[in-house]
């Protein structure tokens, strides 16, 4: 993540860039190479006063169905990938995504886009959906510095 250089400037904030699960991945194969992005802000948190982090969501495909259902963030308290449906569903935090009109979540509180024990980088990100079997995770990825 830090080696060498690179040209793109910094955007202040976090982001997290989700690939589709292995189940979306099954039930959707033409979504394969789909990302979905959550940018973190708390720059309305100085315009605004007490407003808490402002959370973007990018690449949204409103057209699949799934997305049609009730959808929520979790931002686990892990950063490992692997193996993730076995670990227990304890989360750092968690806040719904609301309707599909709008693509930016203000949260009740702001979240601290360091790193650390309060901190959201380096953390799993996973983005769920309610189903028939339960919770489906729909996408996931890990919290890094945008």
């Amino acid at each position: 993540m830090c080696n060498g250089s690179s040209t793109r400037m910094s955007q202040g904030g976090s982001i997290a860039v989700l690939r589709p699960s292995r189940d979306m991945r099954d039930a959707s194969p033409d979504q394969h190479d789909s990302e979905v992005r959550l940018l973190f802000s708390n720059r309305s948190r100085t315009l605004l006063g007490d407003a808490g982090t402002q959370v973007e969501l990018q690449g949204w495909d409103e057209t699949n169905s799934v997305f049609q259902r009730r959808s929520w963030v979790v931002i686990h308290r892990d950063g490992d990938l692997s193996a993730s449906e076995a670990r227990p569903a304890v989360p750092f935090f968690s806040f719904d995504l609301g309707s599909r009109e709008s693509c930016t979540v203000e949260l009740p509180e702001t979240l601290n886009l360091g790193v650390g024990d309060t901190g959201i980088i380096g953390r799993r990100v996973s983005v769920m959906t309610g189903s028939k079997r339960g919770p489906l995770t729909v996408a996931e990825g890990i919290i890094g510095w945008n």
